[in-house]
């Protein structure tokens, strides 16, 4: 991966089987890859390695409840007018 990895973090929502999940989106170079929490699973790729997916997979795990507090303070409605979502 290069130095510089943007993740961006959504608000809390509920997926198609009622459960609450904060989507996560790793970006860099032209690569992205989207993952689910609390699964800490990613769910789609686009250039990274097997290894550099688990590494992200392993990050969302060891960082789940810093993450979680993070999309507890998305504002939605913010978030959409501005066009993203709450970044790092």
């Amino acid at each position: 991966m290069s130095d510089e990895l943007k993740m961006s973090v959504s608000g809390a929502l509920k997926n198609k089987s009622g459960m609450k999940v904060v989507y996560v989106t790793f970006e860099d170079e032209g690569r992205r890859a989207e993952g689910e929490l609390p699964e800490c699973r990613i769910t789609r790729n686009s250039g990274f390695t097997k290894q550099e997916i688990e590494a992200l997979q392993q990050y969302m795990a060891s960082q789940k409840d810093t993450i979680m507090k993070m999309a507890q303070s998305v504002n939605p409605m913010k978030a959409f007018l501005s066009g993203g979502d709450k970044s790092l």
